[in-house]
Formats: C-alpha cells, structure tokens, sequence
C-alpha cells in the first residue's frame, strides 16, 4: 500500500490522497466541513466512508470468518461489503472499492501515535490499554460460553462472543475510559490484532517439533514436563535455558528422584571414622 498527496486542494483546503492498494489507486478527499472522508469513483461521484464502529467489525467477522480443520477462513469480499453497506455504497460499486474498504475498518486512515509506551500498554488507534494474556481457565471458559448446539448434533463458534470474552480479560485498563463499545471500528482492529498477537504467543521451533509428534517430540515433552514439575517454569523457560544448564539440573533429579540408583561402593570397607557422626581420636609420638 502507498499513498501519497495529491497536488491540488479540495474546497475544506487540505489536499486529496492517492492511495495505492494491491496495483489498484483510489483518490480521497477530506470531507467539507470536517465531513467524513470521500473516495472518488469510476463513475465521477464522490461517497462518503462513514465511521465504522466496534460493534460492527466484530458483527462482521463473526459473519465472515470461519474456524475449520484447516484454521481460520475469511470471507474478505463479504467483510468488506459489510463496510461499504455501512457507508451506504451502491452495491455496483462493491467490487471496485472493496480493497479500500479493507484499509478503512483496518484503521489505514489513522495516524500512528508518537511516544514510548510503558511495558505491558501498546496504543490501538484511538485509544492507549494494558493488556495481559489471559489464563488457561478464562480461555476455556469463553470456548465453552460461546459454542452454540446445531440441530444436527454439531456446535458452532461465536467468534463475536469469543473475541468479546478475550478483551474483557485481557485489558486490564485503557484510556480514554469510555466503555470499550464506543470505539471505531479500526481501533476496534488494532487493539484486537495486539490481543490475539498476545494470547497466540510467539511460535517456537519447539512448538512445530511438538505438532510433528513422532519419537523427537516425546523426549521433548518428557523433558519439558519433567523440568516444569521440578521447578515449577514453564515450557518456555525450561527451553530457553542453556543446553548445559538442562543436563545439569536433569542429571540432578536422577540423583535425588526416589529410586534412585545409590552410589557405587568404594573399593575398600567402610571403616568406623568414615561415618558421620564418628569421634576420631588422632595419637601422635612425640
């Protein structure tokens, strides 16, 4: 995407934006009187893109986005003329503006917000949370709140109610303090994209090996669990702690695990000095 001002200005004095979206240029222009912003068509006319609420975009993806064995699948046609339908665009136009459409409920006209942020706070459009990634119960709680029972035996996802679920728990605070409700629609998108980027976690080389099953993946999760039991870490701690550092504390536990093996006798046998609590009397010639 790239965009860019165009070198003429509008009737409000602020210069139209050549906006360029997968090969494709759209041409934008402020509102009149602080309007909301219009793109030009092919046909010549000018549409207003209204604002696009938090309510809408999470209506829209728990329409449009599907979870199945293959993961998640997005109707983008659909979800985009979800938008344009909000701003009343003529359903010719659809196809036309449907990659602007995109750009517009993903928060593409919003300025990026300057500043370092403190540790655990990211700032999504309009609005500045801290988030934290939310528990194993909570998660397994929401799954079960939003699966509704089909007629025919099967159950389905709520992404909405499920996504709704995740914010509540994961933001903590945020500011401006208004009901997260009130937001638009891209901040709805950048403060989600923060979450499920929280919550999804990083994906490690060990994970991947965890997927792949097979003999490599049980000595993993054998030692994995083995450390965490001991130590209480998590896994991903436990991998990345140093190699030699593992062997050490492995080699530990086979010591002191019950059933341990006990050490090899001497050569010689024990004598009455060799034990603990002996008193040894040493006699010197002078």
């Amino acid at each position: 995407m790239r965009e860019s001002p165009a070198s003429s200005r509008t009737e409000s004095g602020a210069a139209p934006i050549s906006l360029e979206i997968d090969g494709r240029t759209f041409h934008l222009h402020p509102g009149v009187n602080s309007g909301p912003l219009e793109v030009e068509c092919s046909t010549g006319e000018r549409l207003a893109l209204h604002p696009w609420s938090f309510e809408a975009h999470l209506r829209a993806l728990d329409l449009h986005a599907r979870l199945d064995g293959a993961g998640l699948a997005f109707d983008a046609d659909g979800f985009a003329a979800d938008v344009l339908r909000n701003s009343g665009v003529p359903e010719s136009l659809h196809a036309e503006l449907a990659p602007l459409a995109l750009w517009w409920a993903s928060g593409g006209a919003q300025e990026p917000s300057p500043g370092t942020l403190p540790p655990g706070w990211v700032q999504a459009g309009a609005v500045r949370a801290r988030l934290r990634p939310w528990t194993f119960s909570e998660r397994s709680r929401a799954l079960e709140e939003s699966l509704t029972s089909q007629p025919d035996g099967s159950r389905e996802l709520s992404l909405e109610r499920y996504l709704r679920s995740m914010l509540s728990s994961s933001v903590v605070e945020h500011f401006p303090t208004e009901p997260l409700e009130k937001l638009d629609g891209a901040s709805t998108a950048a403060l989600l994209d923060a979450v499920v980027a929280l919550n999804a976690g990083d994906e490690r080389d060990e994970d991947r090996t965890m997927r792949a099953s097979g003999k490599q993946a049980r000595v993993l999760a054998e030692v994995t669990l083995k450390l965490c039991r001991a130590l209480g870490w998590t896994p991903s701690q436990v991998w990345a702690t140093p190699a030699a550092e593992v062997d050490r504390l492995l080699a530990m536990l086979q010591l002191t695990e019950p059933g341990a093996p006990a050490p090899a006798p001497t050569s010689r046998p024990r004598r009455l000095s060799d034990f603990p609590d002996a008193v040894v009397i040493q006699v010197e010639d002078d």
